[in-house]
């Protein structure tokens, strides 16, 4: 049976820059420590017979280069620096690796091949180990979800966490959250949803006050599918009128194109 470790919450002060978990054999989470930057932002490492990808690079105020390059000694494994988005908490640690795909919508598109952006889903395959990257715009325009068939988890960046779940594109936010419920509910089945922040506490609907570098008794980062068919029936409830909307697991935050409230 898989489990998660409770988290590195900030409170203690002290620990790694980087908290590093095996989900299993092949799935690495990472968390930078709140300490470093109070994003907090989970990576992930998944590895097949053939490359290894990385989703995300943290926020560039540490090393994460050497905690890869030490993850994957004795691996013969190409190395894939991908992105769930383009925001810079997602992409900071960039510089620090060789070869990285793009950030731009067209770049992503271009590199894993999908030439119907964003409806089309296509298949990455690490060897042995099969991705469905699904374009899922709405909070950053490049943004992906990536569905990994072996382990049954679905990443999803920034369009789902236990947080605030801030909206550029109202439209194309509702649109590519529906899109992925119905890929799910399409037989595609999900033990975990995993994004990457925890702005949640363990108080229902309860959030912590942005740039909180410390998140006492914080939620945990795994989310059911259920939650994400939570998501979509209330943002399709919602309609075509922007709305803050406060749940047990998330809070929908829309904002404005130059990122204020709406």
């Amino acid at each position: 049976m898989t489990t998660f470790p409770t988290w590195d919450d900030g409170t203690t002060g002290t620990g790694p820059d980087h908290q590093v978990h095996w989900y299993d054999e092949g799935t690495v989470i990472i968390r930078q420590a709140l300490r470093t930057n109070f994003e907090g932002p989970f990576i992930y490492l998944l590895l097949g017979s053939e490359r290894a990808l990385l989703l995300d690079t943290g926020t560039g105020h540490i090393d994460l280069r050497a905690v890869v390059d030490e993850l994957l000694t004795g691996r013969d494994l190409e190395l894939v620096i991908a992105h769930t988005h383009g925001h810079g908490d997602h992409v900071g640690g960039d510089p620090q690796f060789d070869k990285v795909v793009g950030k731009s919508a067209e770049e992503v598109a271009q590199y894993f091949g999908i030439t119907a952006w964003p409806e089309q889903i296509v298949q990455f395959d690490l060897g042995d180990r099969v991705l469905d990257v699904i374009p899922i715009p709405g909070h950053h325009a490049s943004h992906l979800a990536f569905y990994d068939r072996s382990t049954r988890l679905l990443i999803t960046g920034d369009s789902l966490y236990p947080g605030r779940l801030y909206v550029f594109d109202w439209s194309a936010f509702r649109a590519s959250v529906v899109r992925l419920a119905e890929f799910v509910a399409a037989g595609n089945p999900v033990d975990f949803v995993l994004g990457t922040h925890i702005e949640m506490s363990q108080e229902s609907g309860v959030d912590f006050e942005f740039g909180s570098s410390e998140h006492p008794g914080e939620h945990e980062l795994q989310l059911s599918p259920a939650v994400l068919v939570e998501l979509a029936e209330v943002l399709t409830e919602a309609g075509d009128r922007p709305l803050r909307i406060v749940r047990d697991h998330f809070i929908v935050y829309p904002l404005s194109a130059t990122g204020e409230p709406l």
